[in-house]
């Protein structure tokens, strides 16, 4: 009898001591977590500025500089119209119409003539920031220039452009930002670069 119980409490601790090496084995390392639901529970309490999903629409007016083709220094209204579609959480595809328009005189007693550097453009524009964005675009350029009070005429060419910008109010998917561009053109009248200080509004 003794034996027997000697053996029985043997056991018996054997198998408790077996529980409890299990019990006591660390849990398996969790897997990192996925950075994109990372940077959503970040900003999940707060307004982002990164584009959306979808079309997005820019309208932006402002005053630039013509320079080139003879005529000098030429300072007159830009614009910049883009059509964009949102390609990743902080990249948009751009397709615009661009360009300055100046005022000048080819010779002092001349009346004021008006020259247009324009361009057709596919591009893409890329968040920096929260708040702060580069764009680059390349195409068709247009130079619609003036000789005189009647005369006009337009060449084509190539041309390129480079240019940032700060969103500055956000109401919804409405944003009023400031932007600058800088472009560059060979057309059939010449090499010219145009530039463009705008306010603009976009629609996510």
């Amino acid at each position: 009898m003794i034996r027997a119980a000697l053996v029985l409490v043997a056991l018996l601790g054997g198998v408790a001591s077996a529980d409890t090496k299990v019990a006591a084995a660390p849990d398996p390392k969790p897997p990192p977590p996925d950075s994109i639901a990372d940077e959503e529970s970040a900003e999940a309490n707060l307004e982002s500025n990164a584009p959306r999903e979808g079309v997005t629409l820019s309208l932006s007016l402002g005053g630039g500089l013509l320079l080139g083709g003879g005529n000098g220094v030429s300072r007159g209204p830009a614009f910049s119209i883009r059509l964009g579609h949102v390609a990743t959480r902080h990249t948009v595809i751009t397709f615009e119409a661009s360009g300055t328009t100046a005022a000048h005189k080819r010779a002092t007693q001349d009346a004021a003539v008006t020259d247009t550097n324009g361009s057709l453009y596919a591009g893409a524009l890329r968040y920096a920031s929260r708040s702060t964005w580069v764009r680059i675009a390349g195409g068709l350029a247009i130079f619609t220039g003036n000789v005189g009070s009647e005369a006009q005429f337009a060449k084509g060419g190539v041309g390129g452009l480079v240019g940032g910008g700060l969103d500055l109010i956000r109401w919804g998917q409405l944003v009023l930002g400031f932007e600058v561009f800088g472009n560059a053109s060979v057309t059939g009248d010449g090499f010219r670069v145009n530039t463009g200080f705008c306010l603009g509004l976009t629609k996510y």
